[in-house]
C-alpha cells in the first residue's frame, strides 16, 4: 500500500510538471536541466514555500532561507563556531541597555536607494506594528531607536539584554525610500539588498528570483533560482531522481540509500538544530522529586532509539544542549544508560515497587514520535518506570502559550534553538513560562547575569553553568538531534546547513 501511495505521488508530481511552469521557468528550459543543475538555472523543490511576500509573516527556517537570498540580516550565525557574525551590520557594541551597531558601507538595496540607518529604523518597526508580523515579540521590549549617522544606529531596551543578537538573527532589512514609493503596494516588489533580485511569485507556485549583478558581496554563481513547493516527501524525491528538481529538503530516512546509489544524486547530512527531549513537570508528582527524575535519565538509552529508528541518523545529546548552540558546554556528560541505578533511585525516593506515569506526545508535529514514545515506555519499564502513552493533536499539545501551559506533567518535545537562552527562557527560567515549573535560585541568578553580559566568552561561561545546574537537577532528560538530509545534484558543490536553509548563493557548479 505505502509502495503504491509513492508511486502515486510520483506520477502527479511528474503529470503536474508542466503546469507548474509558471513566470519565467518555461516549458522548453525546464526540460533541459534534467539530471544537472547548471550556472543558468536552479531549481529547488521544498515542502514550504512563501505563502506571502510580506517578509515578516513567516516563522519557519526553510522560508527564512528563502527570503535571505532577497533580503538579508544585520548579523549571521557561524555554526563553526557557535558565534554570531556580522552582515549588513560590521560590529556592534553592547552598553548596558543599549546596542550600537555600525552598518557596512555601500550596500544598495535592488531599487539602487543606499541602505542606511533609517531603514534599520524603518524594518524593525514594522516587524513591530505590522498585524501580519510573526517578529513582533523579538522586539517587544525595543523602547528607542535612533540614527547617530547614515550608518550608525542605536537600539535601546527596556532592561541589558545580551542576547538581542538572537533576536536579530533572520530578521530582515527592507528599503524605506521602497515603502514611501509604493505604499501599501511595497511588498510586491520585494526589494532588499541580496545576492538575488525578485522576479514573479505564484501562491502555492514558484518562487523566481535572479542574480544581482550588482550585489555588494561575492557574486552567486547560479544566474537563476526557482522554489517550488512540493509538500510530500514521495514527490520531491522523485523529482530530484527524474531530474525535475535539483535540491530538496527533509529526504526520508527510508529513501537514503535509493539517493546515495543514484549517479546523478548525493546525499548531504549535517546535525540539525531541533532538540529533542522528555521534559519533566517538577509540580507533578513524582517530578517533584529529583530521584525520580534522575531514575528517567538513567532509563533512557537514546543511542538505541537513533540506531534502531533514525537508522544511525541522529546525534546524541549529552547535556541540555546540542554541540552547535551557543553556551554548550562539551565536559557535560548524560547519565549513562542504567535500569539497576534507576530502580535503586526510585526505591530511595519511596517507590520501591516503581511508578506509573503518563507520557505525553504529539504525532501531528515530530517524526515518528509515537514509534520513539514505544521505544521510551519500554526502555523506562526496565527502570522501573511504567509508562501509558497519551496521543495530542499538536494545537492542544502547544496550547496556552506552550506544552498545555504546564498542564502536561512528562512530555517528548523537540525545541530548536541557535542559542541556550532560547531554550533556558522558555522551559526552565522561573516565571516566564509554565511548560515545566522548574524553579532554581542558582540557575535564575547565572540566566539573569548572562543576559546583563557583554562580553561574548563571559556570557558563554555562565551559559554552561547554568547547563550543569539543569543536569544536576534535570528537569529533563536529553535525547538526540536529529540529522537534517539534503538530496543535492552531484554537479553541485555545497556544504549542508543545520539550520534547514537551502541557500543557493553559497552554490557553485561544477565544470
Amino acid at each position: 500500500m505505502a509502495r503504491e501511495k509513492s508511486a502515486m505521488n510520483r506520477r502527479q508530481f511528474l503529470k503536474q510538471s508542466a503546469a507548474f511552469g509558471l513566470g519565467s521557468l518555461m516549458a522548453p528550459a525546464f526540460a533541459r536541466q534534467v539530471y544537472a543543475a547548471s550556472k543558468d538555472r536552479v531549481t529547488v523543490l521544498q515542502g514550504v514555500v512563501i505563502d506571502s511576500l510580506n517578509p515578516y509573516a513567516h516563522s519557519a527556517s526553510p522560508t527564512y532561507g528563502i527570503w535571505e537570498h532577497m533580503m538579508e540580516p544585520l548579523i549571521e550565525v557561524d555554526y563553526s563556531k557557535p558565534d554570531y557574525v556580522g552582515h549588513l551590520a560590521e560590529s556592534w557594541e553592547f552598553q548596558g541597555k543599549k546596542w550600537i551597531f555600525h552598518l557596512r558601507k555601500g550596500v544598495r538595496f535592488h531599487s539602487s536607494d543606499l541602505f542606511t540607518a533609517k531603514d534599520v529604523i524603518f524594518s524593525i518597526n514594522r516587524m513591530k506594528d505590522d498585524k501580519r508580523s510573526l517578529q513582533r515579540d523579538n522586539f517587544r521590549d525595543v523602547v528607542e531607536m535612533q540614527a547617530l549617522d547614515d550608518h550608525t544606529v542605536a537600539i535601546t531596551t527596556e532592561k541589558p539584554n545580551a542576547v538581542f543578537l538572537d533576536r536579530l538573527h533572520n530578521r530582515f532589512f527592507m528599503s524605506k525610500a521602497a515603502a514611501d514609493k509604493y505604499g501599501d503596494q511595497m511588498d510586491q516588489y520585494a526589494i532588499g539588498t541580496g545576492p538575488y533580485k525578485f522576479v514573479s511569485w505564484q501562491r502555492d507556485g514558484n518562487l523566481v528570483m535572479t542574480r544581482n549583478e550588482d550585489y555588494w558581496g561575492p557574486k552567486p554563481d547560479i544566474k537563476e533560482i526557482v522554489y517550488r513547493k512540493v509538500g510530500e516527501d514521495a514527490a520531491r524525491v522523485a523529482g530530484l531522481v527524474a531530474g525535475q528538481g535539483d535540491v530538496i529538503n527533509n529526504v526520508p530516512i527510508d529513501d537514503i540509500p535509493r539517493l546515495e546509489s543514484h549517479p546523478k544524486v548525493r546525499v548531504e547530512k549535517v546535525e540539525g538544530l531541533r532538540m529533542y527531549f522528555l521534559a519533566m513537570n517538577v509540580t507533578h508528582k513524582p517530578f517533584d522529586n529529583k530521584l525520580v527524575r534522575q531514575a528517567v535519565n538513567y532509563s533512557i538509552d537514546p543511542e538505541a532509539i537513533i540506531k534502531n529508528i533514525y537508522e544511525g541518523n541522529g546525534f546524541v545529546m549529552n547535556g541540555p544542549l546540542s554541540s552547535n548552540v551557543i553556551g554548550y558546554d562539551p565536559k557535560i556528560k548524560r547519565y549513562p544508560f542504567d535500569p539497576k541505578k534507576a530502580r535503586e533511585l526510585l526505591a530511595k525516593a519511596g517507590y520501591p515497587n516503581g511508578v506509573e506515569v503518563k507520557l505525553y506526545f504529539s504525532p501531528d508535529r515530530y517524526p515518528k514520535a509515537r514509534e520513539i514514545c514505544q521505544v521510551i515506555a519500554s526502555q523506562l519499564a526496565k527502570g522501573g518506570i511504567k509508562a501509558e502513552l497519551v496521543s495530542q493533536e499538536f494545537v492542544v499539545f502547544w496550547g496556552s502559550s506552550g506544552v498545555n501551559g504546564g498542564k502536561l506533567p512528562f512530555y517528548y518535545v523537540g525545541r530548536p534553538a541557535i542559542d541556550a537562552d532560547t531554550v533556558y527562557d522558555q522551559y526552565f527560567r522561573s516565571g516566564v513560562t509554565k511548560r515545566i515549573g522548574y524553579k532554581n535560585p542558582e540557575f535564575d541568578r547565572l540566566a539573569d547575569e548572562e543576559q546583563r553580559t557583554g562580553d561574548p566568552k563571559k556570557r558563554v561561561a555562565l551559559l554552561q553553568q547554568a547547563g550543569r545546574v539543569l543536569m544536576e537537577d534535570v528537569p529533563l532528560a536529553p535525547l538526540y538531534t536529529l540529522a537534517e538530509i539534503y538530496g543535492v545534484a552531484r554537479n553541485i558543490a555545497w556544504k549542508a546547513r543545520p539550520d534547514e536553509k537551502i541557500l543557493v548563493a553559497e552554490m557553485k557548479i561544477k565544470s
